[in-house]
């Protein structure tokens, strides 16, 4: 992708107005970016310390036998570990959390909040049964797929950020700001 630098500043900031705009808070969900993805969780931490940290961080393990995802606590400086896909992932002993607002890496996306990723399904599977998280997908417009066809097991995201627009459908849980 070309003029990434100046892609990712201009998602930077737009990621850091959103969550500016978040009121009620009270754990957030990220992803350890891998194979290209945008790093959102250093916008996060960035942004919390700025706030004097008004949220606590998750982050997922993904256990394959399971065919699920957990999120656990984490913070800035503590460890990780590679964990399923060579992904990293809070290392043993971290506390199981239930984040209400969850950043989701884009791969592709539609405006109408639907997303692909790697195919695992983990973030829907997750998404199932939690429809009052708030979820904020990830990418650049250059991920952006006309005519996505939605599959059953589909679950939309609330908002879509990019470097230069903020797709959103009706918040169900904390109210997100332009």
């Amino acid at each position: 992708m070309d003029r990434r630098e100046s892609r990712e500043a201009a998602l930077d900031a737009a990621l850091e107005r959103e969550l500016r705009g978040l009121r009620g808070a009270a754990c957030i969900g990220a992803y350890c970016a891998s194979r290209g993805e945008y790093d959102a969780l250093r916008v996060l931490l960035r942004v919390g310390q700025a706030l004097d940290s008004p949220w606590a961080v998750a982050l997922p393990v993904v256990r394959r036998s399971e065919r699920a995802m957990h999120f656990f606590a984490w913070a800035a400086g503590q460890a990780l570990r590679p964990g399923a896909y060579g992904i990293d992932e809070p290392a043993a002993g971290a506390a199981a959390v239930e984040p209400d607002v969850l950043l989701v890496p884009c791969l592709g996306f539609a405006t109408d909040g639907l997303r692909l990723g790697y195919g695992g399904g983990y973030y829907d599977r997750y998404l199932e049964h939690r429809p009052r998280v708030l979820t904020i997908g990830l990418g650049f417009d250059a991920c952006r797929l006309d005519g996505l066809q939605a599959q059953p097991h589909d679950r939309r995201l609330s908002v879509i950020l990019t470097e230069s627009a903020r797709y959103a459908r009706p918040a169900r849980g904390f109210p997100a700001t332009a």
